[in-house]
């Protein structure tokens, strides 16, 4: 079994390294990802042998079969001696799966081909296949570097791609025909000249107020200057307590937006929702107590704990049944042995109607039976017949007997006790008309 060398070659003659040219003349096997490049023309000027797989084009699908099949070809070639693998950049996905499957292989890196633009792109850079835009998660806060525009038609779909995040009219630099080229981003696909060592640079956008859209990154960065030194007064003096209000009542506002059927009512209020959690953060961060990747990375994490079905080895075949899972594993989790923890645990800080559903459903979990209508009705009669001289306690039982009725004819007492108090409000204008 040969040795086998991958050198990074670029796209012209002239960007061969010293390292790389010595390699190709050392005796081994001379293999190129393709021979439309400069190293081909160099190799056979010299009457160097070698050979190319440009054939593989034909035959795949897509570019990770490509890929898959161009790494297993140069591992064939090594079964018979050493061999240099020539590609124009060292970061191909041939690459990447040639050491999946020959990790001894040696990379000798080469220019990289968006060199040229790398200059422009600030410490924070995103390095994208134009190949491979459908998968991009971008952000504004960094420049975004895209090679291989190798065509007006894939310089579109990454034009539109690009323009989800940055302004249309921000400037882009493209290396085109062997020169750089200024131009709108809107711009970017109708240039000429575009082939394999075509590359863009969309700038980062520093400037909140230039940005179209917003990712949740960008968002944080608005809620730090509204926190900062020099920001917002009302911003700067808030603290997790004094906040406790607003996000009880953006909740609300959530509900009401989704009982209306609206969307963009509802996005918006979400986004009311979000500045509470963000500004939380944001504070919690400049007390040093946590941010905005520790909230981030504690729900994640009891997500991925709770749903053992999905990410260990636990088995639910519907809702009911991962719900009872769930309601285990965050038992366990808090170290709660009791169903009366369990019930004791539902926060006093809820609506009271809908802390007793709750409740209620987990009596029900814990029993492993649920009450009846007729059940509940009975004892829900009995609560009544207790109301002649009734305190405080008669009354308070009597409100949690009509919530399990409720429950047992699956309606949610919050949302009927609201709707009933909307009629109320409705007939009581109604009245006033006349």
């Amino acid at each position: 079994m040969g040795r086998i060398t991958v050198i990074g070659t670029g796209f012209e003659e002239k960007q061969l390294t010293l390292e790389a040219v010595e390699l190709l003349q050392s005796g081994a096997k001379a293999l190129l990802h393709t021979g439309r490049c400069g190293c081909a023309e160099w190799l056979a000027r010299r009457g160097i042998p070698f050979e190319t797989l440009d054939e593989l084009y034909e035959q795949c699908e897509d570019f990770d079969e490509h890929a898959r099949l161009a790494a297993e070809a140069v591992c064939r070639a090594a079964e018979a001696g050493d061999v240099v693998y020539g590609v124009f950049d060292v970061r191909d996905l041939s690459v990447s799966a040639l050491l999946e499957l020959r990790s001894d292989a040696s990379v000798v890196p080469g220019p990289p081909t968006e060199g040229a633009l790398m200059a422009y792109a600030g410490d924070s850079v995103q390095l994208l296949e134009a190949s491979d835009w459908e998968n991009y998660v971008l952000s504004p806060a960094r420049s975004a570097l895209v090679r291989e525009l190798d065509s007006r038609e894939l310089a579109a779909e990454v034009k539109l791609k690009l323009m989800e995040v940055y302004p249309e009219e921000s400037e882009t630099l493209v290396w085109i025909g062997g020169g750089l080229a200024r131009t709108p981003l809107y711009n970017l696909d109708r240039l000429k000249g575009y082939d394999h060592r075509t590359c863009a640079l969309a700038p980062a956008i520093n400037d909140l107020t230039q940005l179209e859209r917003f990712d949740v990154e960008r968002f944080e960065k608005v809620v730090e200057v509204l926190c900062a030194p020099g920001g917002c007064p009302w911003d700067r003096q808030q603290t997790h307590a004094s906040l406790r209000q607003y996000i009880v009542e953006e909740a609300y506002e959530v509900v009401d937006a989704i009982d209306e059927g609206d969307p963009d009512h509802l996005y918006d209020e979400l986004g009311d929702m979000l500045y509470q959690v963000v500004l939380h953060a944001e504070i919690g961060r400049r007390h040093g107590e946590f941010d905005m990747r520790d909230v981030a990375t504690a729900i994640s994490r009891k997500l991925i704990r709770r749903h053992s079905h999905i990410f260990g080895g636990d088995t639910a075949q519907n809702a009911d049944e991962v719900e009872a899972l769930w309601n285990r594993n965050k038992m366990k989790e808090r170290g709660e042995k009791t169903a009366s923890e369990f019930m004791r645990d539902v926060s006093r800080s809820m609506p009271a109607a809908m802390r007793a559903a709750k409740v209620l459903k987990r009596r029900d979990q814990a029993t492993n039976r649920a009450e009846t209508e007729r059940e509940a009705l009975d004892a829900l009669r009995q609560a009544v017949s207790k109301l002649d001289g009734a305190d405080e306690r008669d009354v308070g039982e009597l409100m949690l007997r009509a919530a399990a009725f409720a429950r047992a004819r699956g309606v949610e007492p919050e949302l009927a006790l609201n709707a009933a108090t909307d009629r109320l409000i409705d007939r009581f204008a109604e009245a006033e008309k006349r």
